[in-house]
């Protein structure tokens, strides 16, 4: 038809006519749907891909040839959208996408200024609005990301694109399931994806599985694996296994009397190593890596493998499962389509967290039949747990491992000092590989909030340093450092208490106190050595294999562990420095050390 009315010439007119008499409808009633959908639906990836293949179809039917006669106002209309949509580049799909956010965080004004005590902000509104298949919300240290979590759940539900059930919310512990709880509502699902995997389980088989005595008692799965090995070591072949995994391993030279070092005290961190290995050794099973890891680590992996068998034989007696299994059989289960998932809207918090075998499971639920969309909130400047799995690319690479997506981030920290913010977030940013934020904070503060002091006794200048906020008034204060050797034991902690009754002291790991907040952190034990910080491990080659990669930068994780360290107190952090061999990430802060 396109070549009949370019080449019919005078009769060209009334064929154009004749035409748009008969199918002019279609391209007005097209065009109304494509308009419809860029109103009431955010223009998500997937979305503009569908309108970028209608423009593709229409602009061939309608583009390709000259209009000569006057369209009817609705047709003419219809085709200028038509041409600006096919003229449509970055910019203005941006600038789209903004007055869609701007209209409904302004429809929606009351809801955002009341959902929690206090209002959100502009990117916290945003973050709620904005619904693309993938969205990662970068949420740094104190800018309100459970804030966020329960408020988009309940958007959803109050803008009516969704009903409580369609919404799951997956949360790294428990503690944090129990906030996001309470604070989004009881009609939502929030849960951990240990509990997700009970929960698939117990929907496919019927009933709620039986979790191993070994899983929930530390102290019991110690002993078994201490028992395990007792018995192993009794075989010829396996005592050169075990006599290489210490050394090679651990870095533990074993006594010749195998029985007698398994019971002594030096042979507990090699049993407690064991122990850690066999949960990732599970995992890397069902991530199918094992070959991989024989590949590489024969000898070390022959020692382990009696003992998983020992310990599957155990849970198969039992007719239990452990926490590896809540998450492997839940993805069979959900991968063979014997789950039916029902949550439309999966929000994950502290995605930073998520290991290979998690993000396997949350790619089950995101494949499963319907459409779904996933909002992760994460902090890859808080990735802190490599040891237990943790893979930072997952958040830093996420489009290479779930797709197109889109980034925003929060840019207002309600927690700490704009001084304390602008020096951390320089320190953690000296490795590239690790997002760009913009951050500004929200608190002032008079006087320096990040003060250094160069002590000969760390006992003694604590005991300055308390005396002083004590004496300011009530207060809590946090004693961090990397290990808990460094800290004041519990005896000294009690008697630290006593003196300085106006304070509440508490003492804790770096690790332990990622989410934690205080108006006065004490930073100690910034020694440099094999004991001190940054910690400088002995590698452990089989662990080291089924772990997620080594990052190439330098004391990556043990960076970022400082960057957690540095940002829990409110109005200041004591950085102690020691007068000799002072820990290497002092000098990058460039503070003025006072001297004691």
């Amino acid at each position: 038809m396109t070549v009949t009315l370019a080449h019919s010439g005078c009769t060209n007119d009334a064929l154009q006519r004749y035409w748009l008499n008969h199918h002019a409808h279609r391209l007005i009633k097209a065009i109304g749907k494509v308009e419809d959908s860029l109103k009431n639906q955010y223009l998500s990836e997937s979305n503009l891909d569908l309108v970028k293949q209608t423009v593709a179809v229409l602009e061939r039917q309608w583009l390709s040839w000259t209009l000569h006669i006057t369209p009817t106002p609705e047709f003419e209309q219809a085709l200028y959208t038509l041409k600006e949509l096919q003229q449509w580049q970055a910019n203005d799909i941006a600038a789209f996408r903004a007055k869609y956010i701007q209209y409904y965080a302004n429809k929606y004004q009351h809801f955002f200024d009341s959902v929690e005590a206090q209002p959100l902000t502009a990117a916290q509104r945003q973050a709620c609005i904005i619904r693309d298949d993938n969205h990662l919300l970068l949420a740094g240290a104190g800018t309100g990301k459970t804030s966020v979590m329960a408020s988009r759940a309940k958007f959803l539900v109050h803008s009516d694109v969704a009903t409580p059930e369609q919404v799951l919310l997956l949360a790294y512990g428990s503690e944090a399931a129990k906030e996001l709880k309470q604070r989004a509502g009881e009609s939502f699902e929030c849960l951990t994806f240990h509990a997700l995997g009970m929960l698939v389980i117990a929907t496919v088989e019927g009933k709620q599985p039986q979790l191993s005595e070994l899983t929930n008692d530390a102290k019991k799965r110690f002993r078994f694996v201490r028992d395990t090995l007792q018995v192993l070591c009794l075989q010829p072949g396996y005592k050169g296994l075990f006599e290489q995994f210490c050394i090679k391993e651990c870095h533990i030279q074993p006594n010749l009397d195998l029985a007698e070092f398994i019971r002594s005290a030096r042979c507990k961190a090699v049993i407690a190593h064991i122990t850690s290995l066999l949960s990732v050794y599970k995992n890397v099973a069902a991530l199918g890596q094992l070959t991989r890891i024989a590949s590489q680590q024969s000898d070390l992996l022959k020692c382990l493998t009696p003992i998983i068998d020992e310990y599957q034989s155990y849970l198969d007696t039992e007719g239990a499962i452990d926490f590896e299994d809540m998450i492997a059989k839940a993805i069979a289960y959900i991968e063979a389509d014997r789950f039916n998932v029902p949550w439309q809207h999966i929000m994950v918090d502290e995605f930073q967290d998520l290991s290979p075998i998690r993000a396997k499971l949350l790619k089950a639920l995101m494949k499963a039949k319907n459409k779904r969309y996933l909002f992760a909130v994460g902090d890859d400047w808080q990735s802190i747990y490599r040891f237990s799995g943790a893979d930072i690319t997952l958040t830093t690479q996420f489009d290479a491992h779930f797709g197109r997506v889109t980034i925003t981030a929060l840019d207002k920290t309600f927690r700490y000092p704009q001084d304390v913010l602008d020096i951390s977030s320089r320190f953690v940013c000296a490795n590239p590989h690790q997002l760009k934020k913009y951050v500004k904070s929200a608190r002032t503060e008079t006087g320096p909030t990040l003060q250094m002091e160069t002590v000969e006794c760390e006992a003694n200048t604590l005991e300055k340093v308390l005396a002083q906020l004590n004496d300011k008034g009530e207060a809590c204060v946090l004693l961090l450092a990397r290990f808990h050797k460094m800290l004041p034991s519990r005896d000294e902690l009690v008697d630290l208490q006593g003196k300085f009754k106006a304070l509440k002291i508490r003492a804790m790991t770096f690790h332990a106190a990622k989410g934690k907040e205080a108006e006065y952190a004490v930073i100690m034990g910034l020694y440099e050595g094999h004991t001190g910080f940054p910690a400088n491990r002995p590698i452990q080659p089989l662990m080291e294999a089924m772990l997620p990669a080594r990052e190439t930068f330098s004391f990556a994780e043990e960076r970022r562990l400082f960057y957690v360290a540095l940002t829990r107190a409110k109005r200041r952090v004591y950085l102690f420095k020691p007068q000799d061999n002072a820990c290497r990430f002092l000098a990058e802060l460039e503070i003025k050390s006072n001297t004691h």
